[in-house]
């Protein structure tokens, strides 16, 4: 499976739901990958300790996510055990975390936190993508979208620098 996946795909990006869910990741399913891929592995890190089991897997990234993220202080606790931690901020109505520091938070001020820390990466849905763009070109991080494989030249042209798209099967044919 792995080498099928590399030869149509330059990254993989694996949210795995028991462990963002129920703090129970997968990690030998995922190790199995990122010897095939290199992957960005969201697990569901609540603590800075969190990310090691991300990366133990062989992950070229650690995704935390806000909704997930116990708080800003962990982040940065995190990020001085690696630099391979991409930041992806999850939006509902609001930026999302159980952290009121984080919480419905202006996403420029966020990302601002974000780069103190040392934060590079950072993946946002649709709905940020015209904030994310603006405070990239104020404090210089690689943006990730959530996008879908239709919306990659758009996305490019506002300076975009990478898509997360879930239509991959779109870009897979069953030959």
């Amino acid at each position: 499976m792995g080498s099928k996946w590399s030869d149509t795909f330059e990254r993989l990006y694996v949210a795995d739901e028991d462990g963002i869910a129920k703090n129970k990741p997968q990690l030998d399913v995922v190790q199995e990958l990122c010897d095939e891929i290199p992957t960005m592995y969201e697990g569901g890190v609540r603590f800075a300790n969190n990310v090691i089991d991300m990366l133990i897997t062989g992950a070229e990234k650690a995704v935390v996510g806000t909704a997930t993220l116990a708080s800003l202080d962990e982040l940065g606790g995190a990020f001085k055990l690696s630099e391979n931690i991409t930041l992806k901020v999850d939006y509902r109505d609001g930026i999302v975390s159980f952290d009121p520091a984080i919480a419905g938070r202006a996403f420029l001020d966020l990302s601002r936190d974000a780069r103190r820390i040392g934060v590079s990466d950072i993946i946002v849905p649709m709905k940020l993508v015209e904030e994310a763009v603006a405070a990239k070109r104020e404090l210089g991080f690689t943006l990730g979208v959530f996008a879908s494989v239709s919306e990659r030249t758009n996305m490019e042209a506002l300076g975009v620098d990478y898509i997360v798209s879930e239509d991959f099967g779109s870009m897979v044919s069953d030959e």
